[in-house]
């Protein structure tokens, strides 16, 4: 389970890359956060249940594995509020 301060960094990661017109996925997250995989898929499967992120499902692992993420309505709430 990740923290919401895990969860706000990734979200407003994602946020500023949708904002650039760059879509990411697991492992451009990672990247961008400076977090390993399995660290960036277990955030992102917290967000998914949240229903704070929308993205396209893939089989890479460590998994759940997400391409084109994108922040959600909740995600933006959840990041008003930290």
């Amino acid at each position: 389970m990740s923290t919401d301060e895990q969860i706000g960094q990734a979200l407003a990661a994602i946020l500023t890359a949708d904002d650039a017109g760059e879509l990411l996925d697991n492992e451009a997250l990672a990247g961008r956060l400076g977090w390993d995989l399995a660290t960036t898929s277990a955030c992102v499967e917290s967000m998914k249940e949240r229903s704070m992120i929308w993205g396209v499902r893939g089989s890479r692992t460590p998994g759940p594995w997400f391409s084109e993420l994108e922040v959600t309505v909740q995600g933006k709430r959840f990041l008003k509020t930290q």
